[in-house]
């Protein structure tokens, strides 16, 4: 009997991943998303399914439901980034849930994994987001006639380091055009997020404590 060689996957050719855009969509919970509100988080859904891209939200009601539903009319690939332990705890209109067992800390998951977002409505949990993406430098865009936090933050700096412009938009179509022009271009410049740029600082300082201690003890630095 002949031996069959074994198979070496690691040499086999399989074509990469086309790797796609995902756009945040943070917004309301169903408790305080108005009728208007929901509305056109649905067409940003539509927008961004139309264009290819992944809807991210964070799996809930209200604005999140809606982005996701608008996303699934198109066909599009909805992403739910989810505050509970059980993955089964969702919206209906979820291709990809992500259990993260962290309660409302999740906001920063739903940043990182995005590469632009967009502000629909929105209340205190939406601006624990929107300034977790002005730190990490995130494109930001704000749906300013959904009201709530995107009519309160649209066309405006978080503080004085002017980090992240938080742009105003007047319909889901223009949303989606604007975040996708944002990505692109911070695609092409590569910014460093401010909380990179603070942690790097401190990194500096540390080493160079450790540097002036050795120097003060006559250890010999390499």
């Amino acid at each position: 009997m002949v031996k069959k060689k074994a198979a070496d996957y690691k040499k086999l050719k399989v074509k990469k991943s086309d790797k796609k855009i995902q756009v945040g969509v943070l917004g309301s919970s169903e408790v305080i998303t108005t009728k208007e509100a929901y509305n056109l988080a649905f067409e940003v859904g539509e927008e961004l399914a139309k264009r290819g891209i992944i809807t991210l939200t964070g799996g809930g009601l209200g604005v999140m439901e809606a982005a996701l539903k608008g996303a699934k009319k198109r066909n599009g690939i909805t992403l739910a980034i989810v505050p509970w332990e059980s993955h089964k705890k969702v919206n209906d209109y979820a291709d990809v849930v992500v259990a993260t067992g962290i309660g409302w800390s999740r906001n920063s998951i739903n940043i990182n994994s995005c590469d632009g977002a967009i502000i629909v409505g929105g209340g205190a949990g939406t601006l624990n987001e929107a300034t977790y993406a002005y730190m990490m430098s995130k494109p930001i865009v704000a749906l300013t006639p959904s009201g709530g936090m995107a009519l309160e933050l649209t066309n405006r700096y978080f503080d004085v380091r002017k980090t992240e412009y938080i742009y105003g938009a007047d319909s889901a179509k223009q949303a989606v055009d604007l975040v996708l022009k944002l990505i692109n271009k911070r695609e092409k410049t590569k910014t460093e997020s401010e909380l990179d740029k603070d942690l790097l600082n401190r990194e500096e300082k540390q080493d160079w404590k450790i540097i002036e201690q050795k120097k003060k003890k006559g250890i010999r630095i390499k």
